[in-house]
């Protein structure tokens, strides 16, 4: 754990990161914060995650305001993370971990290395829809059934969907000093 002195970027950071959840009140009391807590987990697990859980309850009922995801860009409320204390399923945990981007060449996840897991790849030429569908299953599928896929191996969502090629590849998304950065690489899926 460190403690750093008050930070004057921090509430532009939440307000970015909180993804339209963090009022103005809220936003202005982050400002005011005296100091910044950085929890330093190396977690990579389901389990190890629900640890993480119960930390950041403890700092928020320590007078905490609010819990940013430093390896997804995600920022909840109070309210929102003694929620997700209270349900613990899948989905609710990795969404709270787990962002989706996307750029002109693909949409991707971020944040699936607290999970000791690839990230997912997906060419643009899916819709921002049916990609966020695609890429949610596939990790998912990975963390509830921990399952491990091969180059080479397909992956579909159903009888009816179309089949997609997985490829084990590094993370080209980023640095490796950068934070984003997967260590266990990217699955890309691609239409068959």
């Amino acid at each position: 754990m460190e403690v750093y002195e008050h930070d004057p970027d921090l509430r532009e950071a939440f307000s970015y990161a909180g993804r339209g959840s963090f009022d103005d009140s809220l936003l202005d009391e982050i400002e005011q914060h005296t100091f910044t807590v950085y929890v330093i987990a190396d977690v990579k697990g389901y389990k190890g995650l629900k640890e993480v859980l119960d930390v950041g309850e403890a700092l928020l009922k320590a007078g905490g305001m609010a819990v940013k995801i430093e390896i997804s860009g995600i920022a909840h409320t109070r309210d929102e993370w003694l929620e997700l204390v209270q349900n613990q399923d899948y989905f609710p945990i990795y969404s709270s971990f787990v962002t989706l981007l996307g750029d002109d060449e693909c949409y991707y996840s971020c944040g699936m290395k607290a999970f000791g897991l690839r990230d997912v790849i997906t060419p643009s030429s899916l819709s921002p829809e049916d990609a966020a569908e695609l890429i949610n299953n596939f990790n998912l599928y990975s963390l509830v059934e921990k399952v491990t896929f091969n180059s080479g191996e397909t992956f579909s969502l159903g009888e009816s969907s179309p089949l997609c090629k997985v490829e084990l590849i590094d993370d080209y998304k980023y640095e490796e000093d950068d934070i984003f950065f997967n260590p266990f690489g990217l699955v890309a899926l691609v239409a068959v």
